[in-house]
């Protein structure tokens, strides 16, 4: 069963992806550790174990500033895999953007694009 869940969320990931060109211009932690993934208020935050804090907003989130922003649909499925990478303890690979800013003038790293890997 497990596999069958972690395939089934695998396999709809591959449909949710950003463009290329978005990924070839950001940052990326290939081998993200989750100690952490949460969502609440359109704010995803996933926590790798290197102490990285990358956060996802929904469109519309007065919160997010100058950082990109992105659809219900897609948060929830970055949430299901970085839960099952927690949960299985597969890594992440995680594109992101440090160069925008939100919540203020602060500036975070802005999660882009995500996929599961295998250890």
């Amino acid at each position: 069963m497990k596999t069958f869940v972690v395939s089934t969320l695998l396999i709809a990931a591959l449909h949710l992806s950003c463009s290329r060109e978005a990924l070839a211009t950001s940052s990326n932690e290939s081998n993200c550790s989750v100690t952490n993934a949460g969502y609440g208020a359109g704010e995803l935050h996933i926590i790798c174990a290197s102490g990285s804090i990358n956060y996802a907003f929904l469109a519309g989130n007065n919160e997010a500033g100058t950082c990109p922003t992105t659809d219900i649909d897609t948060l929830k499925a970055w949430v299901a895999q970085a839960l099952v990478a927690r949960a299985s303890g597969l890594f992440l690979n995680v594109w992101y953007t440090d160069s925008c800013g939100a919540e203020g003038s602060q500036t975070i790293r802005a999660i882009i694009g995500i996929e599961v890997k295998g250890n």
